[in-house]
C-alpha cells in the first residue's frame, strides 16, 4: 500500500510518500518552508497571506499525491496551526481550496508518536530508559520532553519553548543581549523537569526533531552522537552575532541561522540537567515516523506495563495507600472480567477502572475535606503519552461518582464530562465501589473472590477471619450496583484455613 503523511509544522510543510509491502520503500520527500508559526507566536493568528500560501503548497502536494496514485494520506498540523486563533478558518479555507483535509494533532499524541519513533530508531533505547533518559524533540513551535526511568514515566510534556517561538518572543532585544533572555527562559523549562525527577536518576539525553537537521548541517558527524563541547564551541562564536554574521560563520540557511542560538541553548541546558557530556539522536523525520506509526510498522511494546508503573508512581507521590490500591485493583479486575457480558464495556475502560482504583486516595493529599473532588482534579489533569486523555477524564469522573455523598459539590467540569457518557461512568463506579468495599478494613482479610451469576450475582470471598467491615460496606453499597445493572448482588464469605 502507498501512504502519504503531510506535516504542517510551525516553520515548514513536509510530505513523505512511501510504499509498504514487505518492507518500506520511500518514494518522495518534499519540504516547503513557510513560517506560519511566526504569525501564530507573534500575532496569535495566521495571516490571510500565509493562509493562501499554505493552500498553494497543499495544492502542489495534491499533485504529487495524484502523480504517485496515493489515496491514503494523513495531513496533520502541530503548534503553528493548533495555537492559532483562526485555526478553524485555516482548516476550512485550505480544505475548500485544495481538497486536502487537515487534522490538528493534539499535544499528547504528538509527543507519543515522537517517543515511539525515537524508541524504534535509537539503539539500546530501552536500556537507556532503565537507567533514566530524557527524550527531547526540539522543534520550531514546541519542545516535547519525555522522561522515563525503570519503565515508568516521570515527566511528559509539550512545552512552549520551540526555537522559532523563542526567536519571536525575544526578537525586540538586541542580538548582543538576546541570548541571556533566552537562556533565562529555557531554564524555566529545565526547572519544571528537574522538579519532577529525583536528582541523579536521569542519566541520558536523546535528541530528535527538526533541530537535528540543523546539527547535521552544522557538524561533520560520523555517528549519531553530539558532544557538549561541540555545542559550546559554536555557541561561544555566535551567541552575540547578528543574523547575517551567523550565516557567514556557520554556512547555514537563513531560516536555520535565525534559530541557531535558541536551539544551542536548549540542548546545552538539557545536557546540564542530565549531567551528560554527549547525547545520541534520531535522524528520522516526523513525517516518516508518523507513516511508520499509522501503518503499524513501529509499536510501543511496553505501553501497558509502563502506564501501570506510572500510575503507582503518581499514587506514591500523593502518599496514597498503594498496598490497598493493589489489593482492590485485583478485585476490580476480577469483577470487570467475570461480568463482561453484563457491562459490555470496551477493554480500554478496564484501564480507566484501574486508574480510578489506584488513584482513588490521591485527593487526601490536599485535604480530607472534598477528597473526591480533589482526586477528580488531579486525575483529569494527567497526561500520559499513548493513553487518550478521555480515559483519564472518565477515571476522574468514576472516582468522584464512586465516593460522592448527598452533600458533595460537583467539581468544575464534572457535570460536562459525566454528560458525555453517564452510563459508562456509573457502571465503572458501581464496580469500583464494590471492589473497594472488599478491603474496607485495609487489612487484606479477603484473599480472593469468585463470581457466579443466576437470578442474582453472588460474590464468594475467601477470608482469613470474619470480614465484618467488608460485609457491612458491601451491603451498604450494593444498591447502587443493582440500580445501575438491574440485578441484585450478594456477598458470601467463607473462612479458609491455609
Amino acid at each position: 500500500m502507498r501512504i502519504a503523511i503531510i506535516n504542517v509544522g510551525a516553520s515548514a510543510f513536509r510530505m513523505y510518500i512511501a510504499e509498504f509491502l514487505r518492507h518500506e520503500r520511500a518514494l518522495d520527500f518534499l519540504i516547503k518552508p513557510l513560517r506560519i508559526g511566526k504569525d501564530t507566536f507573534s500575532k496569535g493568528y495566521i495571516s490571510l497571506e500565509n493562509v493562501k500560501k499554505s493552500t498553494e503548497i497543499l495544492n502542489l502536494f495534491k499533485l504529487k499525491l495524484e502523480e504517485y496514485g496515493v489515496t491514503e494520506y494523513r495531513a496533520l498540523c502541530t503548534s503553528g496551526v493548533r495555537e492559532a486563533g483562526n485555526k478553524d478558518f485555516f482548516l476550512d479555507y485550505t480544505l475548500h481550496n485544495s481538497g486536502i483535509k487537515l487534522e490538528v494533532l493534539e499535544p499528547w499524541e504528538e509527543s507519543y508518536i515522537k517517543y515511539v519513533g525515537a524508541k524504534n530508531s535509537v539503539d539500546n533505547f530501552e536500556e537507556l530508559e532503565r537507567e533514566g533518559v530524557v527524550l527531547a524533540n526540539v522543534a520550531s513551535g514546541n519542545v516535547n520532553l519525555h522522561a522515563t526511568l525503570k519503565n515508568r514515566v516521570v515527566f511528559s510534556g509539550t512545552l512552549p519553548y520551540g526555537s522559532l517561538r523563542l526567536r519571536q518572543m525575544f526578537k525586540s532585544i538586541s542580538h548582543m543581549k538576546r541570548y541571556r533572555a533566552i537562556q533565562e527562559y529555557v531554564k524555566i523549562m529545565i526547572n519544571s523537569v528537574a522538579r519532577a525527577v529525583e536528582s541523579g536518576t536521569i542519566n541520558h539525553l536523546i535528541g530528535a526533531g527538526s533541530s537535528i537537521n540543523m546539527m547535521l548541517s552544522l557538524f561533520n558527524l560520523k555517528d549519531n552522537r553530539i558532544h557538549l563541547n561541540m555545542l559550546q564551541d559554536i555557541y561561544e562564536k555566535v551567541r552575540t552575532l547578528p543574523l547575517d554574521e551567523i550565516i557567514e560563520t556557520t554556512g547555514l540557511r537563513r531560516e536555520q541561522s535565525s534559530v541557531l542560538v535558541t536551539t544551542l541553548i536548549t540542548y546545552i541546558e538539557l545536557m546540564k540537567l542530565v549531567k551528560a557530556k554527549s547525547f545520541v539522536f534520531s535522524r528520522d523525520t516526523f513525517p516518516r515516523t508518523m507513516a511508520l506509526y499509522y501503518t503499524g510498522k513501529i509499536k510501543d511494546t511496553h505501553l501497558s506495563d509502563r502506564a501501570k508503573n506510572t500510575l503507582m508512581h503518581i499514587a506514591r507521590h500523593y502518599n496514597a495507600d498503594t498496598r490497598h490500591a493493589v489489593w482492590v485493583n485485583c478485585f476490580a479486575r476480577t469483577i470487570f472480567k467475570e461480568l463482561s457480558d453484563l457491562h459490555s464495556l470496551e477493554n480500554n475502560m478496564r484501564f480507566a477502572l484501574e486508574t480510578a482504583v489506584v488513584l482513588n486516595d490521591v485527593g487526601n493529599y490536599i485535604s480530607d475535606l472534598d477528597a473526591a473532588a480533589n482526586a477528580f482534579n488531579i486525575i483529569k489533569a494527567i497526561q500520559m503519552p499513548g493513553i487518550d486523555a478521555d480515559i483519564f477524564q472518565t477515571a476522574a469522573c468514576v472516582v468522584f461518582e464512586a465516593n460522592r455523598t448527598p452533600q458533595s459539590v460537583p467539581p468544575g467540569g464534572y457535570v460536562e464530562m459525566m454528560a458525555k457518557n453517564p452510563l459508562t461512568i456509573r457502571k465503572l463506579a458501581a464496580i469500583h465501589r464494590l471492589a473497594d468495599s472488599l478491603d474496607a478494613a485495609r487489612n487484606r482479610h479477603i484473599k480472593r473472590i469468585s463470581i457466579s451469576v443466576s437470578d442474582t450475582i453472588v460474590v464468594t470471598a475467601d477470608t482469613v477471619r470474619e470480614a465484618y467491615l467488608e460485609t457491612y460496606a458491601f451491603n451498604n453499597l450494593k444498591r447502587y450496583f443493582a440500580e445501575t445493572f438491574g440485578i441484585g448482588i450478594e456477598l458470601k464469605t467463607r473462612i479458609c484455613y491455609e
